[in-house]
């Protein structure tokens, strides 16, 4: 992962280690989402976009190697970018516990394709990587309380998937 974004948003991991004496897996801190503003709370983080939005991106892709296909990340900011759109102001407070279940589809997704690769030595890379997705995305839609807070959320995702579909064919 590139030094800068680990000095500006405390990359880096956090916990365990996934060697294969261990079967917990190290969470990148950038994947960790905190909040989406600036400490007045109102405007948006002028970085969230750009620097912390790369930084995601790179978590999800190891030693050079890309474990995440973008076909895989792409059905998942399908799934989140659905529901940005789909319900009016009224709606939103009767349609938030849709949004909540994002967070099963999403374990659901990251169990199956981890499970896929139980049997490959590259296993706990592969686990860890899509735990980083998963928090990612669970930690965003944690962080919703409103549906404009939603919509911060869906742009952060698509400035993740900008990024990563970037930094694929690179790899």
């Amino acid at each position: 992962m590139n030094n800068n974004f680990n000095k500006s948003y405390g990359g880096g991991y956090q916990k365990g280690n996934y060697s294969s004496q261990s079967n917990e897996v190290k969470i990148a801190d950038a994947v960790k989402l905190k909040t989406f503003y600036n400490p007045d709370g109102k405007t948006i983080d002028a970085d969230l976009f750009d620097k912390r939005a790369a930084a995601i991106a790179e978590c999800f892709v190891d030693n050079d190697k890309v474990y995440v296909t973008t076909t895989q990340l792409r059905k998942l900011f399908d799934e989140v970018k659905r529901f940005d759109k789909k319900f009016s102001f009224e709606e939103w407070e009767k349609q938030f516990a849709f949004i909540k279940m994002i967070k099963s589809k999403v374990a659901y997704s990251v169990a199956r394709a981890v499970n896929e690769k139980k049997k490959t030595k590259e296993f706990f890379l592969y686990q860890k990587i899509y735990e980083n997705l998963r928090t990612f995305i669970s930690s965003g839609i944690d962080l919703v309380k409103s549906q404009e807070d939603y919509h911060v959320f869906v742009n952060l995702f698509e400035a993740v998937y900008g990024f990563y579909y970037d930094i694929v064919p690179k790899k």
